[in-house]
């Protein structure tokens, strides 16, 4: 999970590089504006890889072939999933519509679509971060440049990070850590005005969200692992919910309040604010869902292997 959500992080590394070599030096060609071959890049790139994906990634390791899964490596997969669901087959329970209604009906669904929503919020500078980076000072080449190294520094951080919680089995403190150091972040941008603590403000900045929206990813389908309807209308609802956030943050980060960026900065504290509550209220929930476990396995007498995850 931290592998594939880290490349998000990585595209934005990419990004600073293709806008120096792009926007500085292909104004022009073709009669094209260099942010028109901006886009004409990285749309057609996105298109051919997203054409590969969508014949080349496997569906459920009961039904992908050899090419992808040897045999052996086929039943281990499924092992895994099936003690990760508690010893239960992780096939569906109806159709679709039977898994939206049985996923609104679950409180989990509605703390993580909070979480996700929080954490988006949080991640609210992205697109401009370019803007903030150059009320630094540097030159236009030099702006897109130190972008890479916040995004870099933030790509290492979650591999390892993510590594700790897998490790550990444990998400909430984990997230709540990273979110209150994006916090710090934000409080540096907006409170001071020397360069080299406003950069190191932006490396922490871009250290939590991107961190704590990989871990958030893989506690929900942890804490909600089947059946797989209900699981896909979870995550669904969830990334609707957050992307509601797009509606209404990018009137935060007002040119006139350069260099400070002082409401967007403070709607990246709420947001990170946000996300540490909703943590705590999940791990609050997950053991109370497990005490009910444990109170019905000392009743029955059956012992139950599976067990939420904090």
């Amino acid at each position: 999970m931290a592998i594939w959500h880290a490349g998000n992080i990585v595209s934005n590394i990419i990004s600073g590089f293709l806008a120096a070599g792009i926007l500085e030096h292909m104004d022009g060609i073709a009669g094209l504006f260099a942010w028109q071959w901006f886009f004409l890049i990285e749309g057609i790139v996105s298109v051919i890889v997203a054409c590969i994906g969508f014949w080349g990634l496997p569906n459920w390791p009961d039904n992908t072939g050899t090419y992808f899964f040897t045999a052996e490596e086929s039943q281990m997969a499924q092992y895994r999933m099936k003690v990760s669901a508690g010893g239960h087959v992780e096939d569906d329970a109806g159709g679709h519509w039977e898994g939206f209604k049985m996923a609104m009906a679950d409180p989990f669904t509605w703390m993580f679509a909070g979480l996700h929503f929080a954490l988006v919020l949080s991640q609210a500078f992205k697109d401009f971060f370019p803007s903030v980076v150059a009320t630094l000072g540097f030159t236009k080449m030099q702006t897109y440049l130190v972008q890479a190294p916040p995004y870099f520094i933030a790509y290492v951080v979650c591999l390892v990070v993510s590594w700790s919680s897998g490790r550990i089995g444990e998400a909430c403190w984990h997230i709540v850590t990273c979110m209150a150091v994006c916090m710090a972040g934000a409080v540096l941008m907006i409170s001071t005005l020397n360069v080299g603590a406003r950069y190191f403000g932006l490396i922490l900045l871009v250290s939590g969200p991107f961190l704590g929206l990989n871990l958030q990813l893989s506690w929900e389908t942890t804490n909600v692992p089947r059946p797989r309807t209900k699981r896909a209308a979870l995550i669904a609802f969830a990334n609707c919910v957050s992307s509601v956030s797009h509606w209404f943050s990018p009137y935060f980060f007002l040119r006139h309040q350069e260099p400070r960026y002082v409401m967007g900065g403070g709607l990246l504290i709420l947001g990170c604010a946000l996300s540490i509550g909703c943590c705590l209220l999940i791990r609050w929930w997950v053991l109370r869902k497990n005490k009910a476990l444990e109170k019905e396995d000392d009743r029955t007498g059956i012992v139950t292997a599976f067990r939420f995850q904090t």
